[in-house]
């Protein structure tokens, strides 16, 4: 913190030198000036940091500039604490400190401990006295367990240290403002603490002694009207080169005022206390990163055990499907494809688990097949299971064409969408089918006999329709399969569910991301301000109420925007004053400041399963509303349609050859008949699908 200092008119000028600057007579082109004086140039010299080092550097003045009495050499020369410039007759003072303090009253730049107390016995015994306080208040600092509790035992031993009436423990946010976390005596948020001394301290990074703050020449701020305190003490808190924050104390009595050495020894405490602070900070970072590695280490394990023990289950099916197979080639009769068909599909099934169990090598390998090919695959073993239930399979001729995806796992989840339909059909039945083109890609339709119910395939079965691109559709007893042509007519995969992230401690992704994979979510970063719309679908959001400013104006304003409104939001690390608070402002649940990320999982999945609920119940309350609909229209309706109705009767009678009148009752009966079909909407059942849709049966 270099200062340049002059004389003017017998009062004491002070520049702060922060950045480059000019020196000289002219106040409109130099940073410090002196008007008026002629032996000074308009631009006489510059002052500018070299590395870490002042230097000053002549700009062929006049006059020509002195260092301490001595020519400037052309290449300027480094600036040390106290040397003396000469510019013509405008002499000034280059200092490290802050310039016309008395060393009593106004204090800074003080030295260690040791260097402050003067070589006398009495000196002695106040050093000692001073290091067994040091002593005493760092073990207390080490016995803290977090950060917030290293802050506060900071400030209460510093207070007990130095004998203050009243401090403050001020932290600098990431934006640059300021805010009190700890205080002790009458101080609360932002009233009774001096910006002035607080902003003096942030930016020259340097501990302050005051015993007159009303006077000191280094604040001089309003803010300093409101205290009415004695003397004051305030140091930076200093982590990494970085100050974070400020410890301010102060005494009421203006008896009490502060020495150099309560300074020095103040100063020293203040920066251990930081070391404490930042030693704390990397424990409990460490604790974390270890408790979820060794959370991560036994999921791996776990998942090693399970992989392991599928594909020993898996070999032992496949050595009992030898059996079956080798058994399958000495059996005669006409159901013995059906048998061996299934027989070859199972082996084919136990191979492909024991690929992604085991080697975790994808199977399946996407190519295009024709469509003969894949009917000459499919028929056989469709007509050889028919043949149990004594019904056959007719196809037509195949056309010309190719599919896309059309290999092993597309005709497996073929086969596990339609052979349970086989299975429900009754004897001496035929199913139809046909390929037919629906908008560029390639349908399979057959049409089953009355009985049949549609298609409820297990989740291996959809997901492998998933992956091929395979879609599927069941009206009228008609199951339409659509094959995609080519590549770029498969239909995109649907994509993965977000997870919103309002923190700015992202020390904490490591956990919600391995919540966020175990629930097929991927992690969106999110501001305290949410983003304008449009914006993604989310499925959660997660606000961390210590990694926020204010969670609950958090809460309030995302749950007032529109992509926002219904998802459910979970706070975690809640303090359970503020829970009641949290939940009030719009948030479904939350968790404790400790809290394992199993218990996360867990939650999440309870806010899934309510969320799914809560859609249900709106679905279905709609669907009630328009059942309620459906009975009021058709008896709003058929009132009119019965009067018009009669008349047209009576004009048949009268005008028996008229065309017109006999297109109006056709008319009117269509009109009846989908009065009957608002009829059935009220008094149908409601059939739910597996992929969670629902439809209504008329008939």
């Amino acid at each position: 913190m270099p200062y340049l200092s002059w004389l003017e008119s017998g009062q004491l000028r002070r520049y702060f030198l922060e950045d480059t600057s000019l020196l000289g007579r002219d106040p409109m082109l130099c940073q410090a000036s002196s008007p008026g004086d002629s032996s000074v140039s308009r631009q006489h010299a510059m002052v500018g940091l070299s590395g870490d080092r002042w230097w000053i550097r002549d700009l062929e003045s006049r006059n020509g500039t002195l260092l301490n009495g001595l020519p400037l050499p052309a290449t300027g020369g480094s600036l040390e604490d106290l040397d003396e410039l000469q510019l013509g007759n405008w002499k000034l003072t280059y200092t490290l400190s802050f310039p016309g303090l008395d060393g009593v009253n106004y204090i800074e730049r003080v030295g260690d401990l040791f260097s402050e107390v003067r070589p006398e016995p009495a000196q002695a015994l106040v050093l000692i006295r001073g290091l067994e306080l040091l002593h005493r208040s760092t073990e207390v600092l080490l016995r803290m367990g977090t950060a917030s509790a290293v802050l506060q035992g900071i400030l209460s031993q510093a207070i007990k240290l130095l004998s203050a009436d009243r401090g403050l423990v001020v932290m600098i946010r990431p934006d640059g403002s300021w805010h009190c976390v700890h205080s002790i005596g009458d101080a609360e948020e932002k009233i009774g603490m001096s910006h002035s001394v607080l902003d003096y301290v942030a930016r020259h990074r340097i501990a302050v002694l005051s015993n007159s703050s009303m006077t000191d020449p280094r604040f001089q701020g309003t803010s300093l009207l409101e205290l009415h305190r004695g003397a004051l003490m305030c140091a930076p808190i200093e982590v990494d080169d970085v100050v974070q924050g400020m410890l301010y104390l102060d005494r009421a009595d203006e008896g009490r005022p502060f020495t150099r050495f309560d300074l020095a020894l103040f100063q020293a405490f203040v920066r251990q206390g930081a070391l404490a602070h930042r030693h704390t900070q990397l424990a409990q970072r460490a604790i974390g990163q270890a408790e979820l590695h060794g959370e991560l280490l036994r999921l791996k394990t776990l998942n090693e055990r399970l992989t392991n023990r599928t594909g020993e289950i898996f070999e032992v099916m496949a050595s009992c499907l030898r059996w079956l197979q080798s058994y399958s080639e000495h059996v005669h009769g006409e159901l013995t494809e059906a048998f061996r068909h299934e027989v070859d599909r199972l082996q084919s099934l136990v191979e492909e688990g024991i690929q992604e169990a085991v080697s975790e090598v994808p199977h399946e390998v996407p190519y295009s097949s024709s469509l003969d090919a894949l009917q000459r695959l499919l028929e056989p073993a469709w007509s050889s299971l028919l043949k149990i239930r004594k019904a056959s399979l007719n196809l037509e001729s195949v056309p010309a064409g190719t599919v896309w995806m059309a290999g092993s796992l597309a005709n497996q989840a073929v086969m596990g969408l339609v052979e349970p339909l086989f299975m429900e059909v009754c004897e001496g039945s035929s199913i139809p089918g046909q390929w037919v083109e629906d908008g560029g890609n390639w349908m399979l339709q057959l049409t089953f006999p009355s009985g049949v119910h549609s298609p409820s395939p297990d989740p291996w079965t959809l997901h492998g329709l998933q992956k091929t691109g395979i879609v599927w559709r069941w009206a009228e007893q008609c199951l339409s399969i659509t094959f995609p042509r080519g590549v770029d007519t498969a239909p995109e995969q649907p994509a993965i569910p977000l997870l919103g992230l309002v923190t700015e401690e992202y020390e904490l992704l490591g956990m919600f991301q391995s919540v966020a994979e175990a629930g097929q979510l991927a992690i969106f970063p999110l501001e305290e301000e949410p983003p304008l719309p449009p914006l993604p679908q989310f499925r959660y959001l997660v606000v961390d109420a210590k990694g926020t400013k204010d969670p609950v104006a958090c809460i309030h304003v995302y749950r007032r925007h529109p992509s926002f409104y219904t998802a459910p939001i979970l706070v975690v690390r809640a303090k359970e004053e503020i829970s009641a608070s949290l939940l009030a402002a719009g948030a479904n649940d939350w968790l404790p400041e400790e809290f394992r990320w199993e218990t996360l999982h867990h939650r999440l999945q309870v806010l899934k399963g309510h969320d799914e609920l809560q859609r249900k119940a709106l679905e279905a309350e709609r669907f009630e509303v328009f059942r309620k609909m459906a009975g009021s229209l058709k008896h709003e309706i058929n009132n009119p349609l019965a009067i018009i109705s009669m008349q047209v009767e009576l004009l048949q009678r009268k005008y028996p050859d008229e065309p017109k009148l006999a297109k109006i009752v056709e008319m009117v009966d269509r009109i009846r008949g989908l009065m009957q079909v608002l009829q059935k909407m009220r008094e149908a059942a409601i059939e739910d699908y597996p992929d969670g849709s629902s439809i209504v049966k008329l008939s």
